[in-house]
Formats: structure tokens, sequence, C-alpha cells
């Protein structure tokens, strides 16, 4: 049997478009599944690994055998090794996660494995018997069996076997808490009374396995005062942790990025993030910042969540501000208001009339326009503009989104001066802001399938971009002097504020 290579998740990340002059792009964390599988056929009961090491940014993994989104526990193993107690036909999977920059995941299929019903030795001669896997063997040892209250005892479970994680039980009789690689943890308790600690190892070496042992009998009392008034030297109280977070953003529109920075916080030693308030906090992690976003519009305050294990655990939540999301709006330029005027002719259009009456141009309204060619099936192209109401030398920032599977974008292009061609790349722009009107930008986003989707937008920047002027073509005026939304937006600008001239004047 030779090993055959499973089913290769790519992903793709949206953040990073494809390299050119944009001032402003992000380097790829997200993780990347990717896994084998040892042997394609196998017998009931003989094991077969499933290998994720090739899998990129990885820092957590989930296995799931039978292949029925049944994912495991969460594990830095990068290969499982797994049998099969009944024939049939199996696709197994791995999860992987990363938390490097916002939390994100990952699925791949390893392969396809037949299982077959074990068939007898062909001949009478004996053969060996394999060793079996090894099994996980929790023992553990206290460092004190009667203490004080707040008084500091370990629990200690090195002396284990095939433990690859560890779980705690400090109380005895009482559930587990979190998975770690702690081969000892260090407790206290806050009540007297006769507590009973344990430890669960789990083995992942064969097939997984666990074992619990209790680790002894421990006394606490109440406790007692110095029996002499002769003053005595406090002892340093263990580290505390102490919570503290900032968020990088209080306003922003929805799928833009803000960053929970929990840096500044003291003695920790784990992170839990809650993005939303007032609901769970996520995963334990060394992370001390998190990039987040919202998927819709309201008022949200994130929080986090640090423990320190330095003496006995602890634990403090801070809450870091107070975000409003609200919706990505296009902007959409007005069509000026004017007095009704006999109908002109198109050369009658095109320059100023002596006579008393206003010649006004006849203008739609410029509004956000958009257009999907091929198969796409992952809604319309749109981007955001942040902020919409720029003050002179503001930098304007161009957002592309939604943001679709990773896998199906292939790049993101920029027609900024309205003459066709491209400009720029990448899926964000910061480009300087224009107060004395707005510029044309098309958006086209190309996928992997071949398609495109294609939206364009005014927007207050300046067309000056890469130590270059580019002056958008003059449009041209058709019958009834309607302006094309694409090109026209400074020509309607000189023409309002002719009209507005004529007007005064013919008064």
């Amino acid at each position: 049997m030779s090993p055959v290579v499973g089913a290769d998740a790519t992903s793709s990340a949206l953040y990073s478009g494809d390299a050119g002059p944009s001032p402003a792009f992000a380097t790829n964390t997200d993780p990347i599944a990717r896994c084998t599988v040892s042997a394609t056929s196998v017998q009931v009961g003989e094991s077969v690994t499933i290998d994720a090491s090739g899998s990129e940014n990885a820092d957590d993994h989930q296995y799931d055998k039978y292949g029925n989104e049944a994912f495991g526990e969460y594990t830095t193993q990068r290969s499982r090794l797994v049998s099969y107690a009944e024939p049939g036909t199996y696709d197994p999977q791995v999860k992987v996660w990363s938390y490097s920059d916002g939390e994100a995941s990952d699925v791949a299929a390893c392969g396809s494995i037949t299982v077959t019903e074990a068939t007898p030795t062909p001949t009478p001669t004996p053969t060996a018997t394999p060793t079996p896997a090894p099994s996980a063997v929790a023992k553990c040892t206290l460092s004190e069996t009667s203490v004080q209250i707040g008084e500091s005892v370990t629990i200690d479970a090195s002396g284990s076997e095939h433990a690859d994680d560890y779980q705690y039980d400090k109380y005895g009789g009482s559930s587990f808490g979190e998975y770690t690689a702690q081969r000892s943890r260090l407790i206290s308790y806050s009540e007297p009374g006769t507590y009973e600690p344990r430890v669960k190892v789990w083995s992942y070496s064969g097939s997984e396995t666990s074992d619990i042992a209790a680790c002894g009998t421990i006394t606490v009392t109440e406790a007692t005062s110095t029996p002499t008034p002769t003053p005595t030297a406090t002892p340093t109280p263990a580290p505390s942790a102490v919570a503290k977070c900032t968020i990088s953003a209080i306003s922003v529109q929805v799928g833009e990025p803000v960053t929970i920075d929990a840096s500044g916080s003291e003695h920790a030693d784990d992170y839990q993030y809650d993005k939303y308030g007032g609901s769970s906090f996520g995963e334990y992690t060394a992370q001390r910042s998190r990039l987040i976003s919202y998927s819709e519009p309201g008022t949200y305050e994130p929080r986090v969540k640090v423990w320190s294990y330095s003496g006995s655990e602890t634990s403090d939540i801070a809450a870091c501000g107070t975000i409003t999301v609200t919706e990505a709006t296009p902007t959409v330029t007005a069509t000026p208001m004017s007095t009704a005027t006999p109908t002109s002719t198109d050369s009658e259009a095109s320059a100023p009339s002596t006579r008393a009456t206003t010649p006004v141009p006849t203008a739609a309204a410029t509004q956000t326009s958009s257009s999907s060619t091929g198969t796409a099936t992952d809604g319309e192209a749109w981007f955001g503009v942040s902020p919409s109401d720029p003050n002179a030398g503001d930098m304007v920032r161009l957002v592309a989104y939604p943001a679709v599977a990773q896998d199906t974008v292939a790049t993101h292009r920029w027609d900024i001066d309205g003459d066709g061609t491209v400009d720029q790349r990448g899926r964000v722009l910061e480009l300087p802001a224009r107060t004395d009107g707005e510029t044309t930008v098309t958006l086209t986003i190309e996928r992997t399938n071949g398609s495109t989707a294609s939206v364009t937008r005014a927007v207050p920047i300046s067309p000056n971009f890469a130590g270059e002027t580019v002056t958008p073509q003059r449009p041209a005026v058709g019958t009834g002097g309607i302006i094309p939304a694409a090109v026209g937006l400074v020509l309607l600008l000189v023409l309002v504020a002719a009209v507005a001239g004529w007007s005064r004047r013919d008064r």
C-alpha cells in the first residue's frame, strides 16, 4: 500500500490582493489546511496516519476521521493515527485554526480510505503480535497535604506516561479545566475543607486515549494569627492579572477592521476576547491583540479577559470601549434644481442663449452603478469609502468588499481617472482627499473562475497618483444634454455654476 495525497484545500487571502503600487496592503496570515493519508485501503483495525504537517499558519488542529463534519478536540499535534472498527469508505478531514491576525480556520479533505473485513491468515504459521499503541497513564502528586487558606500547593503530573494534554480538577469530583500542555499546576483554596484534586491526561500517539488519577488529599484550615506581636516581614503577594485594552477605531463601516489591543494588560499569560460585549469569551490564546470586523450595523462594546498563572490562578476583565458600526453607503451627487425652461435643441444646449429664458442642461443624478459578467454568484462588486466627507490633507481609504470566499478572488483592479485602464491593484487603496469635487473610480473584481464584477462610484479623491496628474476626458453631450455619469461629474459642477450665473444675469 502506498500513500496517497488527499485533496489539498488552498486559501487565497482576500486581503492580500495583487502586488502593485498601492500604498496599503497586508501580509497574508490566514490558515491553509493541507493533509494526506498514509494508506487508501486497509482492513478493520489497521492504522492509518492523517498527516496535516503541510498546513500553513496553523496554531491548532481538529481531526474528523469519518468525514462527517464531527471534528474532535483542539490540539497542536500535526498528525493523528486512526483506525476503523467497521468496513466501509471514509473521507477524513482536518480543520486548522490561526489566531495570528484574527481568528480564522480552513478545512481540507485528506483523501478516501476503503476499509475491508480482516481476512484470516492464509497460513497457520504464527505471526508476531503487533505492539499495541501506548495508552495514556495518569500519575500525580501534591507538594503539600495540609495548608491554610490562600497557601499554594503544586499538583505535579510529570510522572504521567504517554501524556500529550492535561486537564486539572483542583476540587475533586467537579469538572476538569481547560486543555493544557503544562505538566504541573499551582493552586490555592479560599475556603477551609478537605479536597482531593485530580488530573486527566490524554494521549494521541495511537488512538485517542485518556486516564484519570487522584493526586491525594489536601486539608485546608483557617489562617491563624501570628502568636507574637513582633512584626514580621509581609511576603510579597503573587502578582494578579490586570486587564487593560483599547480599540483602534470607535466608528467604522460594516466589514472594516478594528484592532482590540490588550498589550497594556499586566501579569497576563493567556487572553480571551469577546468582540460583541456581553457574550461568551472565545478560546484561550497568547495573542496580545486581535483583529476583528462586524457584519451587521450596531453598537458593540468588546471586552478582554486575561489570566495569570504566576502565583495562584487569577483573571481580570476589561471593557475596551464602544464601537459604532454603520452601513456602507454609496456617494450620490444630487441633481441641481432649476426653473422650467423651453426645450432647447442640441445647438442651444451647447452654448448660452441671448434670450430671456434660462438654458438649463438636463442632467441625471450621478449614482452608483454596478455591473457583473460571467457566472459569478457571490453578489455584485462594491467598495467602501472612509471618510466620505474628508478635509483638505486627509487620506481617503477605499476598501473592496464584500469579503467572498478566499479562493474565489484572483485580483482587484482600480481605474482611478476614468480612462478605462488599470491604475492600481489590491483590495485596499489610500489616496489624497479632494474637497472641490469628486472623481469617478471603477473597481473590477476578477474571480478565479474567469468571471468579473465591477462597480463605479464618485468619490472625494484626487485623480493625482504615483507622481502623475491624470486629467479625466471631457464628457460628450448627447441629445437632451444628458452627461454620462461615469465622466461628467466635473463638467456638471461647472454647468451648475454657469446656470446659476445666467439665472442671476437674466433677472
